[in-house]
This record gives C-alpha cells, sequence and structure tokens, in this order.
C-alpha cells in the first residue's frame, strides 16, 4: 500500500530537506502534537531545513491549525488530514516523531518498523521495542523532543536492524494462544 499514488501534491522543498511525519488522532490531552509545534517553532528559528506531515485528525485540529498559524509555521507543518491508506506519507518521510503523553501498544510502531523508517517516540508503552534499534526514545518534554529531532537533522539515523514481521506475527499469535 506504501506504493499506492497520493492524493495531493505535497509541497515540495528543498534537496535534502528532513521531512518528519506523526500519524495519528488530533487529541492534545493524549497526543501532545503542541509540544511538536513548539519544537519545530524552536527549530526553525534556528534556521533548521526541515518540514512536518501531520496525517490525521480529530477535536484538536483547529486547535493546532490555529498554533502552527499564529507561529509562522505554514511552510513547515504540513495538515494532510485523514486517510485511508497513510503509507505512502511515511514512504515520502525520513523520520516517524511520536509525542504523546500515553498509549497503549502504538501501531504506528509497527508501520513505521515494516516500513524501514526511524522512530522518534517520547517514553511511552513499549518504546523499549524502538530504543536504539528502530528510533529513539525521548522523555516527554519539549527539550528532550527536540533535541533529537535537531540530532536527526543534523546527523540522522540508521537503523540497527530490519524488522522481522513474520516473527513478530508468531510471537504475537504464541501469546495469543497462551491466552486461549
Amino acid at each position: 500500500k506504501s506504493e499506492e499514488q497520493i492524493e495531493e501534491e505535497i509541497p515540495q522543498t528543498a534537496e535534502n530537506v528532513i521531512t518528519f511525519i506523526n500519524v495519528g488522532r488530533h487529541d492534545e490531552k493524549q497526543k501532545q502534537l503542541s509540544k511538536l509545534i513548539t519544537v519545530a517553532e524552536k527549530l526553525k528559528k534556528e534556521g533548521k531545513q526541515f518540514r512536518i506531515l501531520f496525517v490525521g485528525e480529530g477535536q484538536d485540529t483547529n486547535i493546532y491549525k490555529k498554533m502552527v498559524e499564529e507561529k509562522k509555521l505554514e511552510d513547515t507543518i504540513i495538515f494532510l488530514g485523514k486517510k485511508k491508506n497513510p503509507y505512502p506519507y511515511y514512504k515520502k518521510s525520513d523520520c516517524v516523531v511520536l509525542t504523546s503523553d500515553y498509549e497503549g501498544y502504538p501501531v504506528v510502531f509497527i508501520e513505521s518498523m515494516i516500513l524501514e523508517k526511524p522512530i522518534i517516540t517520547t517514553n511511552v508503552s513499549d518504546y523499549k521495542t524502538v530504543e536504539g534499534k528502530f528510533g529513539k526514545v525521548t522523555k516527554k518534554d519539549i527539550n528532550s523532543i527536540y533535541e533529537e529531532m535537531k540530532n536527526f537533522i543534523e546527523n540522522g539515523f540508521e537503523l540497527k536492524e530490519k524488522f522481522d514481521y513474520k516473527k513478530y506475527n508468531e510471537e504475537i499469535m504464541q501469546k495469543l494462544e497462551k491466552i486461549f
């Protein structure tokens, strides 16, 4: 599904501009996307070249859009809305960012690992799945998220291993069999 054509044209940026992506429901209480917007403002003031794709929508989308407008980040943060197939957008990105205060097991982890996209995540449930192998884990504060995003812009991150979805599925099936 990551090979499918995307519906709209994503504005082009200069070559070598890092593209971050956040995929999820726009709910400030849980997802804390205001932190990501504040980090973007800080990085932009430092002259860093990047953009962030927001895939999703929710009760706080308009609040986020207003924040982006007030901080003059319309050329940096692009709202793409809810997508039936978010995978082509992952493909156009360099790194997935998760700023949540809490999560169940984040599906975005699996999607990112399958599509071989590094992850920057706050220390939500199952963050150890990501830590060191598939990305970086931060504290849940703006400065920690900022430092990891800045580091990614400046140095990138290579995945330390390839995600084996077959092995992952087998492990899940074994766990389910034990339960039942």
